[in-house]
């Protein structure tokens, strides 16, 4: 399980220096209405945009390597430590003052992710194929919604986002099972990577309407939740052998997304993440 968690930290630090890459391209373009094909072309100009995308590409491998190692339960509360890296890039770069709340994220996080390591979940073996599919087809639906409506509002857009991102995690757990076969893997890294298109643009499109400081948050609570909550259901995974070590697991995963939902709204992380100056919450400054 420890290389399964050095390659999860691995993966957190290339997907946040990736999100970083892109909402600093997303702001240079015009303010994107609904998200579709020809708002990925004119970000896909943009070589800060390209190499978040290649970034978060590198991060993606890492993340399927992680889950050949490790459970879904530990990984994705991993990835999602990714962000005490902006708050010290936010420190830095930006000289951002780190308060109370900031510090109690921090700490809140790495409790939280110890938790769920010490708690001992277990990797399954088995997919439960009917549910899996059963599942996978809902949050297919709701993640071209987005597509299907002409303004989609801010809720759909998030719930777009949300929704593909998990269908993306739970297509790489599946690659991840897959190694080494060669055709199923790409298969699922295939299904994986339209996912990730489509919560890219979702994505996108919520940050130019919403602003980094709200959406974030709602995103990446999404993004640890929803797919490990789907685990035990679709892949057989087991949260701990003991009552204990349940209580432990869930409670620190309550601690995990409530903490960087909190942390992810912090003025100096969400203004790093948007390349914004100081006063300017909303990406490209659009209110």
């Amino acid at each position: 399980m420890l290389s399964g968690l050095l390659l999860a930290l691995a993966a957190a630090l290339a997907f946040e220096c990736s999100f970083v890459l892109q909402a600093l391209a997303v702001r240079e373009v015009p303010l994107m209405v609904r998200p579709g094909a020809g708002a990925l072309r004119r970000l896909a100009g943009r070589p800060r945009w390209a190499a978040g995308i290649l970034l978060g590409l590198a991060g993606f491998a890492l993340q399927v390597l992680a889950l050949r190692h490790a459970p879904l339960a530990l990984v994705q509360p991993v990835l999602a430590a990714g962000l005490l890296l902006l708050l010290g890039f936010s420190v830095v770069v930006l000289h951002e003052h780190v308060g109370v709340r900031e510090v109690a994220a921090v700490v809140a996080i790495i409790a939280g992710v110890s938790a769920i390591a010490l708690a001992e979940p277990v990797q399954g073996d088995t997919t439960n194929v009917l549910a899996f599919a059963i599942v996978a087809v809902g949050l297919a639906v709701v993640a071209l919604s987005a597509f299907a409506l002409r303004t989609p509002g801010v809720g759909v857009l998030l719930s777009s986002a949300v929704a593909a991102d998990a269908l993306a995690v739970l297509a790489a757990a599946q690659a991840a099972r897959s190694l080494p076969d060669v055709l199923p893997t790409i298969g699922w890294c295939v299904l994986a990577g339209v996912c990730g298109l489509t919560t890219l643009a979702s994505e996108s499109a919520a940050l130019q309407r919403q602003g980094a400081s709200r959406v974030a948050p709602v995103v990446l609570a999404g993004q640890v939740a929803v797919p490990v909550a789907l685990a035990p259901l679709l892949l057989d995974e087991r949260w701990g052998t003991t009552t204990a070590g349940l209580a432990l697991l869930l409670g620190g995963l309550f601690t995990v997304v409530a903490a960087s939902a909190m942390l992810a709204a912090s003025p100096g992380v969400s203004r790093f993440v948007v390349g914004g100056g100081e006063g300017q919450d909303e990406v490209g400054g659009l209110r």
